[in-house]
């Protein structure tokens, strides 16, 4: 008798996707209002990339602001799968860049956000 040869299941593919969003700031838009936008499209950028890909573990979702020819990150959302199915809330995993607000002139560079 001969016995069935073992055979080991191919390893999973499991990777991270990284999106760079590009928003541009309107005339006389806040930075907090700037800041809100970006969230929302950033919410909408993970929950896309997860749909879109089952063996997807990972999404690094970058917000790029643009003011008058000026770009600076507004922030950056790196969450796991994981994460995003327990608490998908932008806010709770985001990385906000406060510097971006100085570069993107705005006249409330001193408060916080």
């Amino acid at each position: 008798m001969a016995l069935p040869s073992l055979v080991t299941p191919p390893a999973a593919q499991a990777y991270t996707s990284r999106v760079n969003l590009y928003l541009v700031r309107e005339q006389g838009e806040s930075f907090e209002t700037l800041v809100q936008r970006s969230e929302i499209i950033a919410r909408a950028a993970i929950q896309r990339s997860f749909d879109a890909d089952v063996l997807m573990t990972d999404v690094i979702v970058t917000v790029i602001g643009d003011n008058q020819g000026i770009s600076v990150p507004i922030l950056t959302v790196p969450v796991s799968r994981s994460e995003w199915q327990l608490l998908p809330d932008v806010p709770q995993w985001a990385d906000y860049f406060e510097a971006a607000r100085y570069l993107v002139g705005d006249e409330d560079a001193g408060d916080q956000l």
